[in-house]
């Protein structure tokens, strides 16, 4: 087997392997158990609190204190 042969079954193995991790990889993070996680994730941005308040407003959230996402969309 000459090396031009071998190249052109890497090359297509390679290509072969790269996609089933890709599909892997998507699986993994578009499966329905981490929703939640991922949209806390994503309203990081929208929260209006500092970095030291982060702890204490945590601690301190109840029902009187509205949701980031429910504060953009009131703001839109």
């Amino acid at each position: 087997m000459d090396l031009a042969r071998l190249h052109s079954i890497l090359s297509t193995v390679w290509v072969v392997w790269f996609f089933v991790l890709f599909l892997g990889m998507l699986a993994y993070v578009l499966r329905p158990s981490k929703r939640q996680q991922y949209q806390s994730l994503a309203d990081i941005p929208l929260r209006d609190e500092a970095p030291g308040q982060a702890a204490r407003s945590r601690t301190t959230a109840g029902p009187e204190r509205e949701s980031a996402r429910q504060s953009f969309a009131r703001s839109i």
